[in-house]
């Protein structure tokens, strides 16, 4: 879907909370949301709406479907989780030999694949999430 303006007249769902609404901040290109109290702003082409009160490093933001909010927001997981996967299954594959010649590698090995699997398991989960 097409992204549309946003309006700083209109009122619009917060993208953060999913309870609050959003209204405009007088003499700002802002929102800020009556329920979780985040403050927004608009990019210049008033079509991205950009999380400002934060301290994660990745600013979050959202684009209005006109139904919905879409998030735009691109964190560290997005582009170095594949990698991690990768990584995460070579270290197996490469550390097993060197594993299986002592006498206590094998449990060893198969509590760091244990691990491993949980970590993944538990990316995939907040990767996934709305």
């Amino acid at each position: 879907m097409k992204p549309e303006n946003i309006d700083l007249q209109m009122e619009y769902p917060c993208p953060r909370c999913k309870r609050g609404q959003l209204q405009a901040i007088i003499l700002t290109d802002a929102f800020g949301c009556d329920r979780c109290s985040q403050i927004f702003g608009l990019t210049e082409d008033n079509q991205t709406l950009e999380q400002l009160s934060t301290s994660y490093p990745y600013k979050k933001a959202w684009q209005w479907t006109g139904a919905s909010w879409r998030d735009q927001s691109r964190g560290l997981n997005h582009g170095y989780y594949p990698l991690v996967l990768a990584i995460s299954a070579l270290i197996p594959l490469v550390w097993l030999p060197f594993v299986l010649q002592s006498k206590s590698g094998l449990v060893t090995f198969t509590f760091t694949v244990v691990l491993i699997v949980v970590a993944l398991t538990i990316g995939l989960a907040r990767r996934s999430r709305p």
